[in-house]
């Protein structure tokens, strides 16, 4: 009797160019070859791993938006500046 947790061990056979490629994109996405598959079979589509100068990019964004985000209230107009940055930032974090 087997249950939905037990591991079982799948052997298939991939040409070199296959096996490179699977070799690649699951190290783009920080996952093992393993994880990146069954990430493939349940449906989902692993993402490639940002670098860090991506985060420390986000991070100066979320900065200058605290800062015009202080700034409406002497410059109500910057109101709809922040707004945009907002949804940049959301923009951003979606694709990541």
């Amino acid at each position: 009797m087997s249950t939905h947790d037990e591991k079982v061990r799948l052997k298939i056979r991939l040409t070199e160019e296959e096996k490179a490629k699977l070799e690649h994109d699951a190290t783009l996405c920080g996952l093992s070859q393993a994880e990146y598959f069954r990430q493939i079979c349940l449906g989902r589509t692993p993402r490639p791993k940002q670098p860090p100068k991506f985060w420390e990019l986000l991070d100066a964004l979320y900065e200058i938006h605290d800062k015009l985000e202080r700034l409406t209230v002497y410059c109500p107009e910057m109101t709809e500046e922040c707004s945009r940055l907002e949804q940049l930032v959301l923009f951003l974090q979606e694709v990541a």
